[in-house]
């Protein structure tokens, strides 16, 4: 039988893409991240991954196995909460995945709102945004969208808008441009830019389809995986950056944010919800607080 912790971290590393990733995810030194991973190779006889550039990547045994442990994970995931819903006396459980902007934004207030209304529910959160090909296996799912794009509903999930919103241009507090009203692509044509999006990834997809519809070549100064990076980079001066409104929470007093036009750059934010969770009152309330949470920050 299969080692389930060594696949756990098995598959931390397909979602997320590298050893270093998913030992950040786990809490694990990249160094016992690759000997589950060696053992667990030894264990099945399988090459799960091969070297590809500097890094590592599945092989097609190793997609596969990941694919297929998919429903098994999220099987032994309910049943570790029902046992821990069980040990602490507690009448359920909600599990919520997000990505990180929602998560420091939106997820505490909803989870300080549920726990006065529901005291014996255990939540948990989680993020979704290391491999969004990998679905968490989650009752309510926080998800980013391209609004050209048709959105992909997993099966057993039903999709809810919640909003649509803009992104924003992020300068350092010094910057000329700073007291605009706002600004446009072209007036950052000429400035040295930071990218902290992913091109496989929803917003690294907006970002690339904005630049290309301005006609722009940004000259690209600093390549980064998240926005608190790319804020801090922008707040030293380095170059500048856009970012979706809901990151602002996090913007460093050295740096600033001016509304961005000509083209209006936005993404969509949508939950999913698991339909087997749909009926039961938490995922219901969590799902009418979600709407007024978002609502809320729209206006």
């Amino acid at each position: 039988m299969l080692d389930i912790h060594r696949l756990r971290v098995f598959r931390s590393v397909v979602a997320s893409g590298s050893v270093q990733a998913a030992a950040t995810h786990l809490g694990y030194t990249p160094s016992a991240v690759s000997q589950h991973i060696n053992q667990l190779q030894r264990e099945t006889g399988l090459t799960l991954f091969e070297k590809a550039g500097r890094g590592i990547s599945p092989t097609p045994t190793g997609r596969l196995l990941a694919q297929q442990s998919e429903d098994a994970m999220g099987a032994l995931a309910r049943l570790d909460n029902v046992v821990t819903d069980l040990r602490h006396g507690r009448t359920g459980s909600l599990s919520i995945a997000c990505f990180a902007s929602a998560g420091e934004e939106w997820v505490p207030q909803l989870v300080a709102k549920l726990q006065r209304e529901f005291k014996d529910v255990l939540i948990t959160v989680d993020l979704n945004e290391h491999n969004e090909a990998a679905r968490p296996d989650c009752d309510l799912d926080i998800r980013t969208e391209d609004l050209t794009e048709t959105p992909v509903v997993p099966k057993g999930y039903t999709r809810h808008e919640l909003i649509t919103e803009p992104y924003v241009a992020v300068l350092p507090a010094k910057h000329p441009l700073v007291d605009k009203d706002e600004v446009s692509m072209s007036d950052l044509a000429d400035e040295p830019w930071i990218d902290d999006s992913n091109e496989d990834q929803t917003c690294g997809r907006i970002l690339r389809r904005a630049i290309n519809k301005s006609g722009l070549a940004p000259r690209m100064v600093a390549e980064c995986q998240d926005h608190h990076t790319s804020f801090a980079l922008v707040a030293a001066g380095i170059g500048v950056t856009l970012a979706p409104r809901l990151t602002l929470g996090s913007l460093p007093r050295r740096a600033r944010a001016v509304p961005l036009t000509d083209p209006l750059v936005q993404r969509g934010i949508s939950v999913h919800v698991r339909d087997a969770a749909a009926g039961n009152p938490v995922t219901r309330r969590a799902l009418e607080l979600l709407h007024e949470i978002a609502s809320d920050d729209e206006r």
